[in-house]
């Protein structure tokens, strides 16, 4: 008898026993965490997922994780910490510990892949990071950065880019402070581990992605013969459009680097003319900025760099004589990494001012209209998240002031941009989803164009949640054809 009652009160959790034994083991040590919490005065509520969201974890975890090969299985520390976390019933603990390591595992493709050019198309999400120069420092990146980094370079699609941001966000927000809206269960825990295991942790870059690897290797490492570069250039534009525009970015950031040696810019001498044109106007004003900066700042070397870069691809009249358009690039840039970073609703309000004193009287310089839009109309959506609707109610005053300010130019800009994953991130919460159906219900005050108007009424008609899905739609594709 004393053995029988011995093994009712043993604790077994490896799966293929029984259900119920499974969530009779997990309430057997339930209890005296709760005991423990209770007597030194700890609160007890909604710290704990639910025993049968365990249960659901524990029995087809080893099945998720099969996609590892057992020797990385077995240095996957966080892999244990991440079983014992959802054991026990902490699964806000368990996603710290994924997260962290995703984080790592991004780090590692992006060094692994060619660091040099990571960090160069780094400086041109932000330029904060200019000073990065190797693997050690990469934490000094953004966790959305990172990502967004990743999926502009390739390494990480548009798809999987929103799946693993999905998992950053509730990294950050799945906790007691929210439980009725961000309560993960445990199939949702499968799926984010299974997300960050296949399209991070044991991911590798695509074909497409390793021949631009190689291409910028060849021009910084290699005298490329001059008659290659016609075909180099028409390979180049068969990329997607924000892969082409960022590897001239990262070029023309090499040839503005007074350390680059000359055969080096003789290859980019060769190369741009035949990508030129396939860049955005965008691209090309951001460019052009440069030349202004670098004139405010006394760097007369690097101004007439970009003067011959210009004037190599002749296009010269995208040089902007004045530095406003540059420095209110950067302050953009700083702003939206504020925005998707964590209390962005406490932090954007300071740069959102010095945004303010840094617009010309004549407007927003053509070099950064389109990222003026982008950064204005995340910032004044919000994220949803928090007791401010993820909004920085501080900065909101300016935020109304831009867009009050829009023109149509700006509103067909804002029409394209649901084709961005960057920009629809957070559009299947309802408070982003709520104030971007008021925001083009305002916009329709400031046109008479029925194309653009023809977009406003599908966005505020769209499906409740869905609008981040909204540029996939035929109604969607057909009608921003109209819209330039």
């Amino acid at each position: 008898m004393e053995n029988k009652k011995k093994s009712k009160q043993e604790i077994i959790l490896i799966p293929g026993s029984k259900p119920e034994i499974i969530e009779t083991s997990i309430a057997a040590f339930n209890k005296p965490l709760a005991n423990l919490l209770e007597h030194i005065g700890l609160p007890t509520e909604n710290i704990l997922s639910p025993i049968e969201e365990r249960r659901k974890v524990i029995f087809a975890l080893e099945s998720t994780i099969e996609i590892l090969p057992m020797e990385e299985r077995l240095k996957s520390t966080y892999l244990s910490k991440f079983t014992v976390a959802v054991s026990v019933g902490l699964f806000d603990g368990a996603l710290n510990f994924l997260w962290d390591e995703t984080v790592l595992a991004l780090r590692r493709l992006a060094t692994n892949f060619d660091l040099q050019y990571f960090l160069v198309v780094a400086k041109t999400v932000n330029n904060k990071y200019k000073n990065i120069n190797s693997a050690d420092e990469l934490e000094a990146i953004g966790d959305h950065d990172l990502l967004e980094i990743s999926r502009r370079i390739g390494l990480v699609n548009d798809i999987n880019y929103k799946r693993l941001e999905h998992v950053n966000y509730l990294r950050n927000h799945a906790s007691a402070a929210h439980p009725n809206e961000n309560y993960v269960t445990g199939i949702e825990m499968l799926g984010l581990l299974e997300n960050c295991l296949k399209y991070a942790i044991i991911a590798k870059p695509d074909h497409s992605v390793i021949q631009i690897k190689q291409l910028f290797s060849n021009i910084r490492n290699n005298e490329i013969p001059k008659e290659d570069f016609p075909i180099i250039g028409s390979d180049l534009c068969k990329q997607p459009q924000e892969r082409i525009d960022d590897f001239v970015l990262s070029i023309f950031g090499v040839y503005t680097d007074t350390t680059t040696t000359s055969p080096i810019r003789k290859n980019i001498d060769r190369l741009t003319p035949h990508v030129w044109t396939a860049i955005t106007e965008d691209t090309k004003y951001i460019i052009g900025s440069k030349f202004g900066l670098f004139r405010k700042n006394g760097d007369v070397e690097r101004k007439d760099l970009v003067q011959k870069f210009l004037e190599t691809v002749d296009a010269l009249q995208y040089k902007d004589e004045d530095s406003l358009a540059a420095e209110l690039l950067e302050k953009l840039q700083t702003l939206k990494t504020v925005h998707f970073e964590w209390y962005n609703f406490y932090n954007e309000h300071a740069h959102a001012k010095s945004i303010n004193k840094s617009i010309p009287t004549n407007g927003i310089p053509e070099a950064v209209r389109k990222l003026f839009v982008k950064v204005i109309s995340i910032c004044y959506i919000g994220n949803g998240k928090g007791n401010r609707g993820g909004v920085d109610t501080d900065a909101v005053k300016y935020y109304v002031k831009f867009v009050e300010a829009f023109t149509v130019s700006e509103i067909k800009d804002f029409l394209h941009l649901f084709k961005d994953p960057e920009f629809v991130t957070d559009f299947n919460y309802s408070t982003p989803d709520n104030r971007l159906r008021d925001l083009a219900k305002f916009f329709k005050t400031k046109t008479k164009d029925v194309h653009i108007n023809r977009v406003l009424d599908l966005i505020m008609d769209f499906p409740k949640g869905s609008l981040q899905n909204m540029s996939s739609d035929t109604r969607y594709k057909e009608r921003i054809k109209f819209v330039d």
